[in-house]
Protein backbone atom coordinates (compact mmCIF):
# COMPACT_ATOMS: atom_id res chain seq x y z
CA UNK A 1 0.00 0.00 0.00
CA UNK A 2 1.13 3.22 -1.18
CA UNK A 3 -1.25 5.81 -0.16
CA UNK A 4 -3.39 5.54 3.24
CA UNK A 5 -6.28 8.02 3.10
CA UNK A 6 -7.60 8.58 6.89
CA UNK A 7 -10.61 10.57 7.13
CA UNK A 8 -10.50 11.90 3.27
CA UNK A 9 -6.93 12.90 4.40
CA UNK A 10 -4.22 11.52 1.60
CA UNK A 11 -1.33 10.53 3.68
CA UNK A 12 1.66 9.09 2.05
CA UNK A 13 4.55 5.97 3.48
CA UNK A 14 7.77 8.17 4.19
CA UNK A 15 9.46 7.03 1.28
CA UNK A 16 6.64 9.07 -0.70
CA UNK A 17 7.66 12.43 1.19
CA UNK A 18 11.55 11.44 0.90
CA UNK A 19 10.84 11.60 -2.67
CA UNK A 20 8.44 15.05 -2.48
CA UNK A 21 12.06 15.87 -0.56
CA UNK A 22 14.56 15.70 -3.49
CA UNK A 23 11.99 17.44 -5.97
CA UNK A 24 11.17 19.85 -3.68
CA UNK A 25 14.43 21.43 -4.53
CA UNK A 26 14.69 21.14 -8.59
CA UNK A 27 12.82 18.87 -10.84
CA UNK A 28 14.80 15.83 -11.22
CA UNK A 29 14.13 11.83 -12.92
CA UNK A 30 13.35 8.61 -11.47
CA UNK A 31 17.18 7.91 -11.88
CA UNK A 32 18.33 10.93 -10.28
CA UNK A 33 16.19 11.01 -7.27
CA UNK A 34 17.62 6.98 -7.09
CA UNK A 35 21.04 8.73 -7.20
CA UNK A 36 20.38 10.89 -4.21
CA UNK A 37 18.67 8.69 -1.95
CA UNK A 38 22.19 7.05 -2.78
CA UNK A 39 24.39 9.48 -1.18
CA UNK A 40 21.92 9.77 1.21
CA UNK A 41 23.58 6.91 3.90
CA UNK A 42 20.36 7.16 6.15
CA UNK A 43 17.28 6.52 4.13
CA UNK A 44 17.03 3.91 1.13
CA UNK A 45 14.81 3.93 -1.79
CA UNK A 46 15.23 0.64 -4.01
CA UNK A 47 13.97 0.90 -7.27
CA UNK A 48 10.98 -1.63 -6.66
CA UNK A 49 9.92 1.47 -4.37
CA UNK A 50 10.70 4.90 -5.97
CA UNK A 51 8.93 4.07 -9.81
CA UNK A 52 5.53 2.70 -8.20
CA UNK A 53 5.75 6.04 -5.50
CA UNK A 54 6.15 8.08 -8.38
CA UNK A 55 3.29 6.90 -10.15
CA UNK A 56 1.02 7.39 -6.69
CA UNK A 57 2.42 10.91 -6.12
CA UNK A 58 1.60 11.66 -10.23
CA UNK A 59 -2.06 9.94 -9.47
CA UNK A 60 -2.56 12.18 -6.56
CA UNK A 61 -1.54 15.54 -7.73
CA UNK A 62 1.57 15.80 -5.74
CA UNK A 63 4.14 15.49 -8.62
CA UNK A 64 3.59 15.92 -12.26
CA UNK A 65 6.01 15.27 -15.20
CA UNK A 66 8.01 18.43 -16.29
CA UNK A 67 8.43 19.61 -19.88
CA UNK A 68 4.08 18.81 -20.77
CA UNK A 69 5.25 14.96 -20.48
CA UNK A 70 8.49 14.97 -23.15
CA UNK A 71 11.24 12.51 -21.98
CA UNK A 72 14.76 12.97 -22.23
CA UNK A 73 16.98 11.21 -24.94
CA UNK A 74 16.92 8.63 -23.09
CA UNK A 75 12.86 8.14 -22.28
CA UNK A 76 13.96 9.20 -18.41
CA UNK A 77 11.07 11.33 -17.25
CA UNK A 78 11.48 14.24 -15.08
CA UNK A 79 9.20 15.09 -12.36
CA UNK A 80 8.33 18.06 -10.26
CA UNK A 81 6.56 18.87 -7.48
CA UNK A 82 3.42 20.78 -7.29
CA UNK A 83 2.28 22.86 -4.83
CA UNK A 84 -0.20 20.47 -3.44
CA UNK A 85 2.83 18.27 -2.94
CA UNK A 86 4.86 21.01 -1.38
CA UNK A 87 1.56 21.75 0.99
CA UNK A 88 1.92 17.81 1.96
CA UNK A 89 5.62 18.31 2.45
CA UNK A 90 5.43 20.86 4.51
CA UNK A 91 3.00 19.46 6.53
CA UNK A 92 4.86 16.46 7.06
CA UNK A 93 7.96 18.00 8.08
CA UNK A 94 5.76 19.57 10.69
CA UNK A 95 4.48 16.25 12.28
CA UNK A 96 6.30 14.19 14.43
CA UNK A 97 8.38 11.69 13.48
CA UNK A 98 7.93 7.69 14.03
CA UNK A 99 10.00 6.84 16.89
CA UNK A 100 13.58 5.52 15.80
CA UNK A 101 13.08 1.68 15.47
CA UNK A 102 15.85 -0.58 15.21
CA UNK A 103 16.20 -4.30 13.68
CA UNK A 104 20.00 -5.48 13.94
CA UNK A 105 19.71 -9.13 13.06
CA UNK A 106 23.08 -9.44 14.39
CA UNK A 107 22.69 -7.83 18.18
CA UNK A 108 19.91 -10.89 18.03
CA UNK A 109 22.64 -13.16 16.85
CA UNK A 110 25.14 -12.30 19.25
CA UNK A 111 22.59 -12.36 22.17
CA UNK A 112 22.03 -15.73 21.42
CA UNK A 113 26.14 -16.66 20.47
CA UNK A 114 27.32 -15.29 23.45
CA UNK A 115 25.22 -18.19 26.19
CA UNK A 116 25.93 -21.14 23.35
CA UNK A 117 29.49 -20.43 21.29
CA UNK A 118 32.05 -17.25 22.00
CA UNK A 119 33.42 -18.25 19.07
CA UNK A 120 30.48 -17.50 17.20
CA UNK A 121 30.15 -14.25 19.14
CA UNK A 122 33.81 -13.15 18.18
CA UNK A 123 32.77 -13.73 14.64
CA UNK A 124 29.87 -11.57 15.13
CA UNK A 125 32.04 -8.56 16.39
CA UNK A 126 34.18 -9.24 14.18
CA UNK A 127 31.13 -8.69 11.69
CA UNK A 128 29.77 -5.53 13.44
CA UNK A 129 33.02 -3.99 12.94
CA UNK A 130 33.36 -4.99 9.72
CA UNK A 131 30.12 -3.49 9.01
CA UNK A 132 30.48 -0.05 11.23
CA UNK A 133 33.94 0.13 9.47
CA UNK A 134 32.41 -0.14 5.78
CA UNK A 135 29.87 2.08 6.80
CA UNK A 136 31.96 4.91 8.06
CA UNK A 137 34.39 5.01 5.29
CA UNK A 138 31.07 5.19 2.98
CA UNK A 139 30.44 8.69 5.00
CA UNK A 140 33.66 9.67 5.15
CA UNK A 141 33.62 9.81 1.19
CA UNK A 142 30.70 11.86 1.15
CA UNK A 143 30.48 15.16 0.09
CA UNK A 144 27.10 16.45 1.78
CA UNK A 145 25.22 18.69 -1.39
CA UNK A 146 28.05 18.40 -4.03
CA UNK A 147 25.52 18.21 -6.42
CA UNK A 148 23.43 21.50 -4.91
CA UNK A 149 23.79 24.98 -6.23
CA UNK A 150 25.56 27.73 -3.57
CA UNK A 151 21.98 28.87 -2.71
CA UNK A 152 21.00 25.76 -2.00
CA UNK A 153 23.54 24.62 0.35
CA UNK A 154 23.52 28.30 1.97
CA UNK A 155 19.49 27.36 2.27
CA UNK A 156 20.30 23.81 4.22
CA UNK A 157 22.54 25.80 7.20
CA UNK A 158 25.40 23.42 7.51
CA UNK A 159 22.51 20.40 8.35
CA UNK A 160 23.57 17.98 5.66
CA UNK A 161 27.53 18.50 7.48
CA UNK A 162 25.61 17.79 10.59
CA UNK A 163 23.76 14.59 9.73
CA UNK A 164 27.02 13.20 8.20
CA UNK A 165 28.86 14.01 11.36
CA UNK A 166 26.08 12.35 13.41
CA UNK A 167 26.62 8.98 11.14
CA UNK A 168 30.37 9.07 11.70
CA UNK A 169 30.14 9.46 15.46
CA UNK A 170 27.27 6.51 15.82
CA UNK A 171 30.38 4.73 13.64
CA UNK A 172 32.80 5.61 16.28
CA UNK A 173 30.39 4.48 19.22
CA UNK A 174 29.82 1.60 17.86
CA UNK A 175 33.17 0.51 17.00
CA UNK A 176 34.37 1.63 20.46
CA UNK A 177 31.23 -0.94 21.88
CA UNK A 178 32.41 -3.95 19.44
CA UNK A 179 35.92 -3.40 21.15
CA UNK A 180 34.53 -3.42 24.60
CA UNK A 181 32.38 -6.28 24.22
CA UNK A 182 35.04 -8.56 22.28
CA UNK A 183 37.55 -7.69 24.90
CA UNK A 184 34.21 -9.27 27.07
CA UNK A 185 34.15 -12.25 25.19
CA UNK A 186 37.94 -13.21 24.73
CA UNK A 187 38.00 -12.83 28.68
CA UNK A 188 34.87 -15.16 29.30
CA UNK A 189 36.84 -17.81 26.73
CA UNK A 190 40.27 -17.63 27.51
Amino acid sequence: MYLLEVYGVVMLTPTGYTILGYLAAHARSGYDIRRAADRTPFWGISDGQLYPQLKHLETTGLTEVADDGADDARGKKTWRITDAGREALREWLLSDSAPVATRDENLVKLMFAARADHGAARRLIDERRRHFSSFRRHLEGLVPGESWSPGERDAAAGVPDAIRAYGIEQCDLNLAWCDRVAAMVDEVAA
